[in-house]
């Protein structure tokens, strides 16, 4: 099997890219924090793999089509937690400021003598 020095350069890359995504999908899967995370940006990001996805399998190029679309799913995964997350969550407030929120409302005020 002859592999050509581009496939492999993109290969390489492609491993590197979903490499570095893949510890923040996990963590938006395991916490369901994704207040940090732009709406805005996941939706272009989305759609921009969806479009490299389809340029990869155009072109023939097997690491820009198997990458795109395994970034395209990870980021679809991100895109979907965040949709529910920002359904769920009334606009304006954080996860963090619920939190505290909370924590206040059960605890009993200081009685004066």
């Amino acid at each position: 099997m002859d592999v050509s020095p581009s496939t492999l350069i993109g290969s390489v890359a492609g491993c590197i890219g979903l490499y570095s995504f893949v510890p923040q999908v996990v963590k938006c899967c395991r916490t369901g924090d994704v207040a940090a995370i732009s709406l805005r940006m996941f939706v272009v990001r989305t759609f921009g793999l969806f479009l490299w996805t389809i340029y990869g399998y155009a072109l023939g190029s097997l690491p820009v089509l198997v990458f795109s679309a395994l970034g395209l799913m990870l980021s679809s995964v991100i895109l979907v937690l965040k949709v529910r997350g920002s359904r769920l969550q009334p606009a304006g407030e954080s996860c963090r400021q619920d939190g505290l929120e909370q924590k206040a409302s059960g605890t009993a005020d200081p009685v004066a003598g």
